[in-house]
């Protein structure tokens, strides 16, 4: 709680607030400015000082009580990593499974149909291949279908890595992805077909527009901007995710329902975890836990689609 701190020297500035978190004692001290008090961020031992002027100390710390009272209970946001630090070990095993998967379907590795028994079918699926929702993300047309996904599936699959961790990160989207087949093939007509990894890119990119808007719409302050971040979100969806080409006269069409889907599943995945999921979720010590989850649905799903 900012108090004012008392000073031998009348004529030094006296310290409001003290705190360990710079991000903190820059919002004070804009609080300050804002109500026209001057006030200089001092570094001492313990943290940073949000200094003024003594004529104006007292004046500063009731400025502050009023607004650590009107605005308690609202939770901070925490912002999108500036730039990609961590999270290469989620973008180095997205790359990796997807290729591998790649070649494994096209070699028929292990004499095995790979498509045939992972492909996304909504029939299968509402006769309880569960596995399909999983198997069909690995599988991709040809090499651009491929080569597609894995650019814009590292960059948000990353960008989600910074925000839950590798983990948790690649857990939720594959989870969301397989999510989104699945009210896909209960959506579409029963002989419809799907195959690729952009369900799960799109749910990637929901997971970041919806934390991040519920990030905003839990501070007061923002929340006439709160949804930018899911509008914006939705524009890159509707710029990357609709429409087909035509090649050698044939029609490769894209499934927007599946992208529409991943987006929507994806954007409630977010912002429930950044509105109810504990703080500690997020851990360190927990995301060996969720890569090994994320790792056996993977393989589960394969094991399974091939016992049959």
């Amino acid at each position: 709680m900012p108090l004012a701190a008392p000073s031998d020297d009348p004529y030094a500035p006296v310290a409001v607030v003290r705190t360990r978190k710079p991000a903190v004692a820059r919002e004070y001290g804009l609080v300050l400015a804002a109500v026209g008090i001057e006030c200089e961020l001092i570094e001492d031992p313990e943290g940073l000082v949000v200094a003024v002027e003594p004529a104006q100390a007292r004046q500063a710390a009731t400025e502050l009580e009023l607004y650590a009272e009107e605005n308690r209970g609202w939770r901070r946001p925490e912002e999108l990593p500036l730039a990609i630090g961590e999270s290469w070990p989620a973008v180095v095993v997205w790359c990796l499974v997807l290729f591998t998967t790649h070649m494994f379907s096209l070699q028929r590795a292990f004499g095995l149909d790979w498509w045939g028994r992972g492909g996304g079918r909504a029939e299968g699926v509402r006769e309880g291949e569960w596995w399909r929702t999983v198997t069909a993300l690995g599988l991709h047309a040809d090499g651009m279908h491929l080569v597609g996904n894995l650019a814009f599936g590292a960059l948000f699959v990353a960008l989600v890595a910074e925000m839950l961790g590798t983990g948790l990160g690649l857990f939720a989207v594959l989870g969301a992805g397989a999510l989104a087949n699945l009210a896909n093939s209960w959506l579409q007509d029963p002989s419809f077909r799907s195959i690729g990894a952009s369900t799960a890119v799109f749910a990637a990119l929901g997971l970041l527009g919806g934390h991040r808007w519920q990030q905003r719409a839990l501070v007061r302050s923002l929340r006439r901007a709160s949804w930018i971040p899911l509008l914006a979100a939705a524009f890159l969806l509707a710029y990357l995710g609709a429409g087909g080409t035509r090649e050698m006269g044939v029609e490769h069409r894209i499934d927007v329902g599946g992208h529409a889907l991943g987006f929507a599943v994806g954007a409630l995945l977010g912002a429930a975890y950044a509105r109810f999921a504990p703080k500690g979720l997020t851990a360190p010590r927990l995301q060996p836990w969720f890569a090994a989850a994320a790792l056996a649905l993977w393989c589960a799903a394969w094991f399974a689609a091939f016992r049959r």
